[in-house]
């Protein structure tokens, strides 16, 4: 028997000990079963998201190859960067060209007479500075019309060369102004902000003293690039050309490839489509080149890494749901549907084809990539590399989704790709037209309007203007009039707040207003005009001609265009097309590729977007965690019973030993005392 250790009842029976030790016999199997559930769940926990971080990673692999842009890698070298840079962009044709630069375009200086101070008091009045340029077969100066007349007014409070040259500055007029003292006295310089003949000052005064082209008062900085016939050349009074050049305006001359260029600024960003140049310095006779070619080392970088990317996934995947022999363990996502769901979905994108997309690369495989027995992808660079020499636009819809077109005078305005690959035919049936008036044929120029302004109205786009006043002028050529007209009509209040403004032209010897806008609301009326105006410049009251709207075929759409822009429909809603130029007929293709990456990439998203599948089976986890857990709760809330029971049965027994003990203890000891006991 045990040894039986005392209790408070006197029975020595050890309750506690053994009320644990039963407690701990009927929790036991049920913990170690709960135990091993736990462990089981936060494995396969902890696999999913293993596997979640291994897709990202290959998501990731899909992000450079998705975008077009990834495709477009095009570079421009020039053979000598202290003469000329030379950038690209994306829609450059490759090729090799060469550069004669003769001249490099400069802005025009000029500079006042002698001052004794800066604080030398100059003048008051208004200076008025318009850009243009010189036409020397007419001896006139032309507006450059996209640059609207300036006007600074200087009153006593700004009236010292001090006080005109923070005026200038401060009015941001595309003049800058400096004092030089060049030894002999303070000079005010004018400098064109910008390059080119067509930026060429004059600088015509409203002189307070009246006298606007005299060497007193603020005319003293008047200047009129022409000299008129009947001027003292010596002097230059009546024409008021009382500044002197210092720097005469220039545009940038050279040659691509033997073809003379002319460009106003050294920044030539419009000779070749797609290519920057930068003229730094001339080139002395000598020829120089630059080269503009595709570069494919980082899209085949981007492609080793998917095909590394994914094979790491499939490793993840197979070290996760497989079976290892030699230890007889199953991965603890073995059986799992939803893994097994995700790894097909991918690999059958893998096989996408696109053989009514590209005429050469027909699928992955085309360019070296394909499948092992084990499920791996293998990739063969040499094929890799002449497909990307030979095809490399093609490469570009095997892996991206874009939307491209085939004539370059038709663009893709939108960032919708639709979710169908195809070819869709282009058919422009009507080009978008601007309104325009034409005036009766203007008198022989040179022309004037004397005495007392003339004045017009018109309306452009339903848009009425007020009165437009011509002032007192004289007019060597009709361009210079179609020049000032333009000026006026787009200076006007009323049409400037309805968004409408005009291109004026002198065009077989008429005056031309066309709206700037295009489609058959656009359209130009002129209202009336005064009757010395319409003998001088041919206007009268009558009806321009509307323009017309855009309209086309896409996908068995008919289509009406918004100004020079077509808003596809069906499949293709979403899409916009810009339609530049006048041809009608067949525009080419519309080329719509949603590409390997781009699929992938949006499947995986699919996956690993809050509460996608992977987080619906994160989930699941967690609360096969939390039914564990609750599990627990009541395998100890029911231990915590029978304890609380089996302290109630042993403390019962172990008083009720304790009596037998006493009683027997007692009897001992009566029959101990009695006279028959045995000595």
């Amino acid at each position: 028997m045990p040894t039986i250790s005392s209790t408070s009842s006197g029975s020595g029976l050890d309750v506690r000990n053994l009320v644990d030790q039963l407690v701990a016999a009927e929790g036991g199997p049920v913990t170690s079963r709960l135990d091993r559930k736990e462990i089981s769940i936060q494995e396969g926990l902890t696999a999913i998201g293993t596997f979640k971080g291994a897709l990202l990673d290959f998501q990731s692999s899909l992000a450079p190859l998705r975008n077009t842009n990834a495709f477009k890698s095009i570079t421009a070298m020039s053979s000598n960067e202290d003469k000329f840079t030379a950038a690209a962009e994306d829609n450059a044709v490759t090729g090799s060209y060469n550069i004669e630069i003769e001249q490099l375009a400069q802005s025009q200086k000029l500079k006042s007479q002698i001052f004794e101070s800066e604080f030398d008091i100059v003048g008051t009045g208004t200076i008025n500075i318009e850009f243009g340029k010189i036409n020397n077969n007419s001896n006139t100066f032309e507006v450059n019309s996209k640059v609207p007349l300036k006007k600074i007014e200087i009153d006593s409070d700004n009236n010292s060369l001090l006080g005109i040259q923070d005026a200038i500055n401060q009015a941001d007029v595309g003049v800058r102004a400096s004092i030089i003292n060049d030894g002999s006295g303070y000079r005010l310089i004018f400098n064109s902000e910008n390059t080119g003949l067509e930026n060429s000052l004059r600088i015509s005064i409203a002189d307070d003293d009246v006298n606007n082209a005299d060497q007193f008062g603020l005319s003293q900085l008047a200047y009129n690039p022409i000299i008129n016939n009947n001027t003292d050349t010596t002097t230059n009074v009546e024409s008021g050309q009382n500044l002197e050049e210092i720097t005469q305006a220039k545009n940038a001359l050279f040659s691509i490839d033997g073809i003379s260029i002319s460009n106003s600024k050294n920044e030539i960003a419009n000779t070749i489509p797609g290519i920057t140049l930068m003229l730094k310095k001339v080139t002395e006779g000598s020829i120089e080149s630059f080269t503009v070619e595709k570069e494919t080392s980082g899209i085949k970088q981007s492609i080793q890494s998917f095909v590394a990317s994914y094979n790491e996934l499939m490793s993840t995947v197979s070290t996760l749901t497989g079976y290892d022999a030699d230890s007889g363990q199953a991965g603890p996502l073995a059986g799992d549907t939803s893994i097994r769901g995700i790894v097909e979905q991918i690999r059958r994108r893998l096989s996408t084809s696109f053989n009514g997309i590209n005429e050469n690369l027909g699928s992955l495989a085309s360019i070296g990539i394909d499948s092992s027995r084990e499920g791996a992808l293998t990739l063969d660079e040499f094929k890799l590399d002449k497909a990307l020499a030979n095809h490399a636009d093609e490469i570009t819809h095997l892996f991206s989704a874009a939307v491209s077109t085939s004539d370059p005078k038709v663009t893709v305005s939108s960032t919708k790709i639709p979710n169908v690959n195809g070819i869709y035919n282009i058919n422009v049936e009507q080009t978008p037209s601007s309104g325009s008036y034409t005036g009766l044929a203007a008198s022989n120029f040179p022309a004037s309007i004397t005495q007392v302004p003339e004045k017009f109205s018109l309306s452009v786009d339903g848009a009425v203007s007020g009165d437009i006043f011509i002032p007192p002028r004289n007019f060597q050529s009709g361009a210079e009039l179609a020049s000032e007209l333009q000026r006026l009509i787009n200076a006007d209040d009323n049409l400037k707040r309805s968004g409408a403004d005009v291109s004026v032209n002198y065009i077989n010897n008429a005056i031309k207003i066309t709206s700037n806008s295009v489609g058959a609301t656009s359209k130009v009326d002129v209202r009336s005009a005064s009757q010395n105006l319409s003998a001088l410049s041919g206007l009268i009251a009558s009806q321009g001609e509307a323009g017309n709207d855009l309209r086309g075929r896409v996908n068995g759409y008919d289509l009406v265009g918004d100004e020079n822009k077509l808003k596809l429909e069906g499949a293709l809603s979403g899409v916009v097309l810009s339609v530049s130029g006048n041809q009608v007929g067949n525009r080419g293709d519309l080329i719509v590729t949603n590409g390997i990456a781009a699929i992938l990439d949006d499947l995986t998203n699919s996956f690993l977007t809050n509460n996608g599948l992977l987080d619906s089976r994160i989930d699941g986890f967690n609360l096969k965690i939390k039914d564990v857990e609750r599990q627990r709760a009541d395998l100890v809330r029911k231990l915590e019973v029978s304890e609380e029971r089996y302290l109630k049965q042993f403390s019962n027994l172990d008083a009720m030993l304790g009596k037998m003990r006493s009683t027997s203890n007692f009897l001992a000891e009566k029959l101990s005392a009695t006279p028959l006991s045995t000595k």
